[in-house]
């Protein structure tokens, strides 16, 4: 249907400048050896249809902005995305759930879903192998899916914000994980098992023991950034203090 990659961005119901001088907040394009590799879509109405005809995009953001797929839900889109997306953002949009269709996305690195409603993610997350940065927060996630252990490049997981949250387990044995930000939730005890992990943020939850602290970073000898403020923590034994 479309010859060039410059076709799909003109069918497009509204302007898509390509490599402009500045890129942020505006809707733009980026064009690069024949392909748009990037694309930014900010405050629009919806998504056209025929953004998934660009099979070579590797960053896709999409912020207050409807997703559109005919007449099928929000979260049907998603398998219409391109294979090739590497980095995938959607901000100010309502998603409260994702399809299972996500595990096809098996070149994700990035994953940005902030302020969508969310409220489960799909089974099928453990399909996204190559996932360093998961990034949730501002949604209503009540719990997290069994399979997000098997993420085992897994570097930076952000929760915060998530009011209806209670456990973290499911994260626990995360090899490569170093940074979890899961303040502003309802967590009543720490997850165990992360060898890697350097930064920390439990503020504003449940907790009222520290319970396993000992298994959090003690697989590096990096410097230890552990926060606990606005909990409901009576004691701190002599070990953990040291």
């Amino acid at each position: 249907m479309f010859e060039h990659d410059e076709d799909i961005i003109e069918s497009f119901s509204f302007d898509v400048p390509l490599n402009p001088y500045k890129r942020y907040p505006k809707t733009y394009g980026m064009y690069k050896n024949g392909h748009i590799n990037r694309l930014n879509i900010v405050n629009q109405k919806v998504i056209p249809f025929t953004i998934f005809c660009l099979k070579h995009l590797e960053r896709l953001y999409i912020q207050n902005t409807c997703l559109y797929c005919c007449n099928c839900q929000q979260s049907d889109v998603i398998e219409y995305f391109p294979l090739s997306l590497k980095e995938l953002s959607i901000y100010d949009t309502n998603i409260t759930h994702l399809s299972e269709q996500l595990g096809k996305l098996t070149n994700l690195q990035t994953l940005k879903l902030s302020n969508v409603g969310l409220t489960t993610l799909p089974d099928s997350i453990d399909n996204l192998s190559s996932l360093l940065m998961l990034y949730l927060p501002f949604n209503n996630i009540t719990s997290l899916p069994i399979t997000i252990k098997h993420l085992r490049s897994l570097q930076q997981i952000t929760l915060k914000n998530n009011p209806y949250l209670r456990s973290v387990q499911q994260l626990n044995g995360l090899p490569s994980l170093e940074v979890l930000d899961a303040s502003y939730c309802s967590i009543e005890s720490l997850p165990r098992d992360l060898p890697k992990l350097i930064d920390l943020y439990m503020s504003n939850n449940n907790l009222k023991r520290l319970d396993g602290i000992q298994t959090l970073g003690n697989g590096t000898s990096s410097k230890k950034f552990f926060y606990f403020d606005m909990n409901y923590i009576g004691l701190v034994t002599p070990r953990i203090q040291r």
